[in-house]
């Protein structure tokens, strides 16, 4: 799988846009500390793509499919990999 370059910050950046738009600084919000430790997870290659997807999915309050959505827009290539909520 081929990340975009800078893939943490524009992620999190979206995602705490979009889910998290009051929170000032990330680790003030339990949630949004969970999201950017999760995406921090899977930059670094300990977690899966399914298991980044629900758990951002959870952390967001939000279906797997959408999370999916935003974040294949930030994958260049799925490399054969095939995603299935």
């Amino acid at each position: 799988m081929k990340i975009v370059p800078n893939f943490f910050n524009k992620l999190v950046s979206e995602l705490d846009k979009k889910y998290f738009p009051d929170v000032k600084y990330y680790m003030d919000n339990e949630k949004t500390a969970q999201v950017h430790r999760t995406v921090e997870l899977f930059n670094n290659g300990v977690l899966t793509y399914n298991k980044l997807i629900k758990r951002i999915s959870d952390s967001c309050n939000d279906t797997k499919e959408n999370i999916h959505t935003i974040v294949s827009g930030y994958i260049e290539d799925f490399g054969g990999f095939t995603y299935k909520s």
